[in-house]
């Protein structure tokens, strides 16, 4: 199977017909002859199969479409958390020029100003202990720009903070989400920890199934070195759609099957006509996390096509047709050493793993990249995609054994097991857990007992809050992307189990950001490692500017918290007040003057 540059492919499977048929009657010696005459016959032609298969001349599809990453590192193997330090005091000195090893976390959301859904966005991600935001065209919106200009302006400034950030390097891991529908509902230490695991155990199934390449030495003389010929290296959320109006194209037909069992939701699995009982396979862009080398790569690739349409949505078309070519060349490699007589066998007896490219019509150029690493979340482990799905999950409380025994079977979920509180959270420390030092402090905010209300963390714990929950996978999602019924999002919002208390778990969040603890943490590689510019309370622009919440959230007090105590961060009526980071410097406000 060639492929010549710029040429359409069409693929269709050979077909082969096997049939066994069975016999109740006695067979005379001549028919038992000629069974075994024939059972030879087929046996040779099978050797002659395995032996073509091992002659046959094709292209190398993984050098021919160039696969090997220029990013060698792989993001499981970032050590994200540092061994704590427990021999440093509040009266140590630390060198000014200590580095830190360990990847950073930089959370990107595209909004060109505070709308409702991107300041929630902004505030649970706060809530959650994320490092600032960083608004991606905050204060750059064109009033007359139509919509597929300002995807393809959002693009471009998502491709160009990625490639011209002084503080994003090529390591560090870069959560990227859409502003207008995202809840963040799990700290960040469980979105890279479960990150890293999901590659790290996708990638050993890659290798069992593409193997190894062999590649020159990084210099002359070297020996030839073996490395694995396909990884998996960013994760989007799944959805159970696929972009509209794809439906031939690779991006539908030739990705991966889901990982969830074929009848998760029953006997209608993945054929109930209106999608609600699809497993999510197809790729949505509302939420991505990779490291930053590999998202370059993407984004580069993303904007090359997008300036070539000019629909609103042709990001996401972009995306969903990268993902399916990776998978057509991905495929022919396999095919190409492949061995024939397994493949025959494994096609009878159901278990190929084979992906479908019949019938496909592509255009394929030799020399340009169709590897990006791309994979999709499909049990919605990091990202939950509301669109199709708003019946899979519920807010349940794991510390409740009752309804927990009882929600699977009330959802129809065919194998049920025991739900429990996933380890990972069960871990976490308690949100409502206040700093030691919260009452003493005078660092803005000031502890107000009203304000900074919290119920008592011996009562409430992560086995007793309200936790989204997906029923069928049995996860609890990281995050929600809201891309269904947008009249949801106010009840789904009023849901999250940090609603009740916003506003005091907001503050708390930028309190703790204050005081030795959070220094050496910061220093050192503790909880503090995601982020090194500091500053709390606030956003980070793509323009390297910091604006207050209070400045980019003006007015949205109530859609936010609906407590009725005031606009936030001047709940005392008090002026712009002092913002510092994790130093104790200044970032914006006016240093509070003490006589």
């Amino acid at each position: 199977m060639m492929a010549s540059e710029d040429v359409p492919l069409h693929f269709q499977d050979a077909k082969s017909a096997s049939m066994l048929w069975p016999v109740s009657y006695r067979r005379s010696r001549s028919n038992r002859i000629k069974t075994i005459g024939l059972s030879v016959i087929a046996l040779f032609f099978f050797f002659l199969m395995l032996q073509s298969s091992s002659t046959r001349v094709e292209p190398d599809f993984w050098t021919k479409f160039p696969s090997r990453h220029p990013f060698p590192q792989r993001p499981e193997d970032a050590q994200v958390l540092l061994p704590p330090r427990t021999d440093i005091n509040v009266t140590d000195t630390l060198p000014h020029d200590l580095d830190k090893p360990n990847p950073r976390l930089h959370v990107l959301v595209p909004g060109s100003r505070g709308s409702r859904g991107v300041c929630r966005t902004l505030t649970s991600a706060m809530i959650l202990g994320y490092p600032p935001p960083t608004l991606i065209g905050y204060g750059h919106d064109s009033p007359g720009a139509t919509e597929a200009e300002r995807m393809v302006d959002r693009i471009t400034r998502v491709r160009n903070y990625l490639r011209d950030s002084k503080t994003v390097h090529d390591r560090d891991f870069v959560l990227l989400v859409d502003g207008a529908d995202t809840f963040f509902q799990l700290p960040p230490k469980v979105l890279v920890e479960r990150f890293q695991a999901i590659v790290r155990e996708n990638n050993r199934k890659l290798r069992d199934k593409y193997g190894f390449a062999e590649v020159e030495g990084q210099k002359p003389g070297d020996a030839p070195e073996m490395i694995q010929k396909y990884t998996q290296r960013v994760l989007f959320g799944a959805s159970k759609i696929c972009y509209p109006g794809l439906l031939d194209d690779p991006g539908c037909v030739s990705v991966p099957e889901s990982s969830l069992p074929p009848d998760v939701y029953g006997w209608k699995t993945d054929v109930y006509p209106d999608g609600s009982l699809n497993r999510p396979r197809w790729l949505n862009p509302g939420a991505v996390i990779g490291q930053a080398a590999d998202l370059r790569l993407i984004y580069d690739e993303v904007l090359r096509l997008v300036e070539l349409r000019s629909n609103k949505s042709a990001d996401y078309q972009a995306l969903t047709q990268m993902y399916g070519r990776q998978e057509v060349i991905r495929e022919l490699e396999r095919r190409r050493t492949s061995n024939d007589f397994k493949e025959l066998l494994y096609r009878m007896v159901g278990i190929s793993d084979a992906a479908n490219i019949t019938g496909i019509n592509i255009r394929l150029e030799t020399g340009h990249r169709y590897e990006f690493g791309i994979g999709v979340d499909f049990e919605s482990q990091l990202f939950f995609n509301q669109i199709m799905s708003r019946k899979d999950v519920e807010w349940v409380k794991f510390g409740n054994i009752t309804k927990m025994s009882a929600l699977q079977m009330e959802h129809g979920v065919p194998r049920e097991h025991r739900l429990l509180l996933p380890q990972d959270i069960a871990t976490l420390p308690n949100p409502f857990i206040q700093s030691r030092f919260a009452k003493e402090s005078t660092q803005r905010p000031v502890w107000n007992a009203t304000l900074d209300k919290l119920p008592n963390p011996r009562e409430r714990t992560w086995h007793n809050i309200s936790l989204m929950t997906n029923v069928h996978s049995a996860t609890v999602p990281v995050l929600a992307h809201l891309n269904g019924d947008p009249k949801l999002r106010n009840t789904w919002w009023e849901n999250m189990w940090f609603f009740p208390w916003g506003r005091a778990l907001l503050r708390k969040y930028v309190r703790d950001s204050h005081g030795f603890d959070a220094a050496q943490s910061s220093l050192l590689g503790g909880q503090d490692w995601l982020h090194v510019r500091g500053g709390r309370g606030g956003i980070w622009t793509d323009d390297e500017n910091w604006v207050t919440l209070s400045e980019v959230c003006n007015g949205q007090e109530r859609d936010l918290f609906d407590d009725d105590l005031g606009p936030w961060a001047k709940e005392n009526g008090d002026p712009d007040e002092p913002v510092y980071n994790q130093y104790g410097s200044l970032i914006a406000g006016k240093e509070e003057k003490v006589d």
